[in-house]
C-alpha cells in the first residue's frame, strides 16, 4: 500500500515539473484534449447516446401535427391527442410589436445565422468562463424552441453541456425545415409564461384578456419579459419586477432601433392587467385518456422505428384501439355521479374529526386560524368578534359541481373550508377477469377538478385484503369449516398489538367462512398466524400485487397501502378459477395508414392457487355477499350470484368494495384526500355503504344486455357443512359440527319452506296438491 502511494506521488510530482518545464506544450495537450472530449461528446450525443434527436421529417409534424384518435372497443371515438401545450396561431395574427420584443431581447443576430450564434457563445465563453462574470444565455430562439417543444434530459454527468449539444444540432435541422418567420410562430406558440400557460394566445388571455394581435406594446414588452423566468418575472404575483423587466426590454427595442426612445419612454407607465382567471374544464374522459398515454409511452419507449423514432401520440397521427367499453365505462360514470351526490350529502352531515386531538371542534377552528384572510385580520388588529363575524358571513363563493365545474354558491368562509377537506372522491375500475381488458375506467370524480387517479395512487385497503389471506390459509391446510375463537388477544412478539373487532362484538367462534363473510377481525388475525405471513405475502405476489407490503399479521386487516388497480388485478385470479391475468388497456395501434404497429395478446401468468382452494374462496365469498358484510347487494336483484369483499379502514376513512362474477371483477374506492376527515360511524362510511352500491348499480346494469357476459359460479356442493358462528368455543365447535348433519338438515328444511314460500308468491299454489307440498318439504 505505502509502495503504491510512493509511485502516485512519483507519478504527479513527474506531471508537474513537465508542465513547469513546457508550460506552452501542456497547455496545446490540455486545449487538443478538451476538443477530443467535446467531439466525442457531440458526436455521441448527434447519435442519440443521450436522448433522441428528432429528424427533419419529424420536426416537419411541429407545424401542422396529426392528431392521435382515441377508440373504444366498438371503434367508436373517445378521445383526441394533439400538442397540447401550444395554442395555435398563425403569423396573421402575431403582434409586430412581440416580434421585434423578442428578437431584441433573445436574438438580435436571429435573422442571419442558422440556428446557432457563434458570437453570443463567444461572449458566454470570454464573459462566463475567463472573466467570471457569470453572464450566461448564449441559446437562440430556434435552439430555445428546440428546448420549449423537446425538454431537456437529466444526464449523470455534464447535464448542461449535453443538453446544449442536442438543442444546437435540433437547431441546425429546424432552420433547415422552417423559414425565420415560421419559427418566430412556433416559438410563440410553445414558449411558457408560467402558471402552466404556454403560448402567447393563453398568455395573452390571461393577463391581458385580448388576442395577441391587439397588445399594445408595453403589453407585448411585459409579454416579452415574462419569458426570461415567467415565476420571477410574473405580472400578476411581482408587478414591480415584471414593470422593470419590460423596461429593459423596451430599452433592447430602443437599443436596436426597432422603436424610438420617445415611444419608450412613453410606455413606461404603472403596469395595468385585466387578468382572467383559469376556468378548470369538467371531465372524466381525461383519467382513461391519460392512462392511455401513459401505457402508450411505456411501449413505444421499448420499440422505436428501425430509424430509431420513439412514437409520439401529439405528433404521428396514430389509432389507439381501446378495449374500453362505452356501455360500461357510462353505467361507471352514472353510478358515480348518482352515488356520489348522494354519499357527499351524508358526509356533509355526519363527518367528524377522529384522528385530530380535540376532534372534529378543534380541527375546525385550526383550519380558520390558519387561513391567510383570518391571519390578516388578526395582523390589523381585529377582534374576535370581528372576525367571527366575518367568518360567518355568507356570501357567492366558488363550489365544484362534478359534471359542472365551478359554481356559485351562498357559503360562509367557515362552510367553503369544510366544503373543501370533507370533498368525498372515488375510484372505479371495470375489467374483464378472464383476459385481463379494461372495460371502463373511473379515476375520480372529475378531472378538472382533481388530477389524482384514484385508481392508480395506494391507499390502505382494509378488509379486501381478506381473501387474500384467507387463500393462502386454504392453500396452507386450513379448511373452510375449521373453527377460529371470537376473543380478543393481545400478541406480546407484536408490541402487545390486540386487534379488535369493527362492531366490538366478541364471544364464542366462527368457521373460517363465517370469518370471511363478517369480516371478523380476531379470527382472521388467528388464519394470517396460521397461515404464515411469509406464505401471504408470497400468495399477494402470485396474485399480481406488486406494493410493498409490511412483513406484520395486521396485514389481513388491510393495513397495507394498495393500488385499486392491483387489488382488482388480485380478485381477477378469484373470479377466473384462479390463474393471474395482466390488465390491459390498449388492444391495438396502428399509424395513419392503417398499418398495426401493435397487437395485445393477452395470457395467463400461472396459476394462484389450486382449482380446491380457488373453488372454496369463491363460496366464501359468495356467503360474503349473501349473509354477511356485503349482503346488501341482494337488494339490487341482480339476477347472478356476484360474489365479493367490502372494506373499511380504521375511523372510516376509506371504503372498498369489488365484486366479481366468472368473466367481470369491478372494484371501487370511496374516501376524503385529507385523512383527518372520516365519515362518524360505520353505518354510512363503511365500504358496504359508500363504495358497494356503485358496483352493484354496474352490475345490474350490465346482467340487462341482450346478450350477457355475466354468468352464474357453479359449485360442487350448495352449503359447507357448518355453521357460520358457534356460541362455543372453537375446540367444541370443531369437534362438534365436522360430525354433525343436523345443521346441513335445518338449511334444506329452510330453502324447502322458502320456495313454498315463492310458489305461493306466483300464485302457483293452487296447482300443488298436498303431496307435491310434501315433496318439496321432505
Amino acid at each position: 500500500m505505502n509502495l503504491q502511494l510512493i509511485n502516485l506521488k512519483t507519478f504527479f510530482k513527474e506531471k508537474i515539473n513537465f508542465i513547469i518545464k513546457n508550460p506552452f506544450k501542456s497547455a496545446l495537450y490540455g486545449f487538443l484534449s478538451i476538443i477530443f472530449l467535446l467531439t466525442f461528446i457531440f458526436i455521441l450525443t448527434y447519435l442519440g447516446a443521450f436522448g433522441k434527436i428528432p429528424k427533419e421529417a419529424e420536426l416537419k409534424n411541429l407545424k401542422n401535427p396529426i392528431t392521435s384518435t382515441l377508440y373504444s372497443s366498438q371503434k367508436t371515438v373517445l378521445a383526441t391527442y394533439f400538442l397540447q401545450n401550444r395554442s395555435n396561431i398563425d403569423s396573421t395574427e402575431l403582434n409586430n410589436y412581440l416580434i421585434d420584443a423578442l428578437v431584441a431581447t433573445e436574438d438580435v443576430r436571429f435573422y442571419e445565422h442558422k440556428g446557432i450564434d457563434y458570437k453570443s457563445y463567444a461572449r458566454v465563453i470570454i464573459k462566463s468562463l475567463l472573466l467570471q462574470q457569470g453572464k450566461g444565455g448564449g441559446s437562440t430562439i430556434t435552439q430555445q424552441i428546440a428546448k420549449n417543444i423537446f425538454g431537456r434530459k437529466k444526464q449523470y454527468v455534464l447535464s448542461t453541456l449535453i443538453n446544449k449539444m442536442r438543442e444546437v444540432i435540433i437547431a441546425r435541422r429546424l432552420e433547415s425545415v422552417y423559414t425565420k418567420n415560421e419559427l418566430l410562430v412556433l416559438y410563440f406558440n410553445t414558449v411558457s409564461f408560467g402558471e402552466n400557460l404556454y403560448g402567447i394566445e393563453k398568455a395573452s388571455q390571461r393577463f391581458f384578456n385580448r388576442t395577441p394581435k391587439k397588445l399594445s406594446l408595453a403589453e407585448c414588452a411585459t409579454l416579452v419579459g415574462v419569458l426570461k423566468a415567467p415565476s420571477f418575472y410574473n405580472p400578476r404575483t411581482q408587478p414591480e419586477r415584471s414593470e422593470n423587466r419590460r423596461n429593459v426590454v423596451l430599452n433592447q427595442m430602443v437599443k436596436y432601433g426597432y422603436i424610438t426612445e420617445k415611444e419608450a419612454e412613453k410606455q413606461k407607465k404603472p403596469l395595468k392587467l385585466r387578468y382572467v382567471p383559469p376556468a378548470k374544464i369538467s371531465s372524466i374522459a381525461n383519467y382513461y385518456k391519460e392512462f392511455v398515454k401513459s401505457e402508450f409511452n411505456a411501449w413505444a419507449e421499448k420499440n422505436p422505428t428501425k430509424e430509431g423514432h420513439i412514437y409520439d401520440l401529439e405528433l404521428d397521427g396514430l389509432k389507439i384501439y381501446t378495449t374500453i367499453n362505452p356501455s360500461v365505462q357510462t353505467y361507471a360514470e352514472n353510478a358515480m355521479k348518482r352515488n356520489m351526490d348522494r354519499l357527499q350529502n351524508l358526509m356533509d352531515l355526519y363527518w367528524t374529526s377522529a384522528t385530530t386531538q380535540g376532534g372534529k371542534e378543534a380541527f375546525i377552528k385550526k383550519l380558520i386560524n390558519n387561513h391567510s384572510e383570518v391571519k390578516a385580520l388578526r395582523a390589523a388588529n381585529k377582534s374576535e368578534a370581528e372576525i367571527q363575524q366575518f367568518v360567518s358571513n355568507k356570501k357567492l363563493r366558488k363550489y365544484w359541481e362534478i359534471g359542472e365545474g365551478y359554481q356559485n354558491k351562498i357559503q360562509s368562509l367557515q362552510d367553503s373550508i369544510i366544503s373543501a377537506i370533507n370533498r368525498l372522491h372515488t375510484g372505479i375500475l371495470v375489467m374483464n377477469s378472464r383476459n385481463g381488458a379494461i372495460l371502463g375506467y373511473l379515476g375520480g370524480i372529475d378531472y378538472g377538478f382533481s388530477q389524482y387517479d384514484q385508481i392508480q395512487n395506494k391507499k390502505q385497503v382494509g378488509s379486501t385484503f381478506k381473501p387474500i389471506t384467507y387463500l393462502a390459509g386454504l392453500e396452507s391446510g386450513i379448511d373452510p369449516c375449521d373453527f377460529f375463537d371470537n376473543q380478543p388477544i393481545t400478541y406480546k412478539k407484536y408490541d402487545n398489538w390486540k386487534p379488535r373487532n369493527a362492531n366490538g362484538s366478541y364471544g364464542g367462534s366462527f368457521s373460517t367462512y363465517g370469518a370471511l363473510a363478517n369480516s371478523v377481525n380476531t379470527a382472521s388475525v388467528a388464519i394470517q398466524l396460521r397461515a404464515g405471513t411469509n406464505r401471504v405475502l408470497e400468495q399477494a405476489r402470485k396474485m399480481g400485487i406488486e406494493a410493498k407490503i409490511p412483513k406484520v399479521p395486521s396485514i389481513v386487516l388491510g393495513t397495507a397501502d394498495i393500488s385499486l388497480y392491483e387489488m382488482v388485478k388480485a380478485y381477477a385470479s378469484i373470479s377466473n378459477g384462479g390463474n393471474q391475468v395482466n390488465p390491459y388497456i390498449i388492444d391495438r395501434i396502428e399509424d395513419h395508414n392503417g398499418v398495426v404497429l401493435y397487437k395485445a395478446t393477452p395470457k395467463y401468468n400461472g396459476r394462484v392457487a389450486s382449482y380446491n382452494s380457488i373453488k372454496n374462496l369463491q363460496k366464501m365469498m359468495e356467503f360474503a355477499t349473501t349473509n354477511g358484510t356485503g349482503a346488501s347487494i341482494q337488494n339490487y336483484q341482480i339476477p347472478y350470484n356476484i360474489i365479493g369483499k367490502t372494506g373499511t379502514t380504521q375511523n372510516n376513512g376509506d371504503g372498498w368494495f369489488i365484486g366479481c362474477s366468472p368473466e367481470i371483477v369491478i372494484g371501487a374506492w370511496v374516501g376524503t384526500l385529507d385523512k383527518r376527515v372520516q365519515f362518524n360511524s360505520t353505518r354510512v362510511g363503511s365500504g358496504a355503504s359508500t363504495a358497494l352500491p356503485m358496483v352493484a348499480s354496474i352490475f345490474k346494469s350490465m346482467s340487462s344486455w341482450r346478450n350477457p357476459i355475466l354468468t352464474n359460479f357453479t359449485y360442487d356442493f350448495k352449503y359447507f357443512p357448518c355453521p357460520p358462528f358457534s356460541e362455543f368455543s372453537s375446540e367444541e365447535s370443531n369437534a362438534t359440527f365436522k360430525n354433525d348433519s343436523t345443521y346441513l338438515k335445518s338449511l334444506l328444511l329452510r330453502d324447502s319452506i322458502l320456495e313454498v314460500e315463492r310458489l305461493r308468491k306466483l300464485d302457483s299454489i293452487q296447482q300443488l296438491d298436498s303431496l307435491n307440498i310434501n315433496k318439496i318439504i321432505e
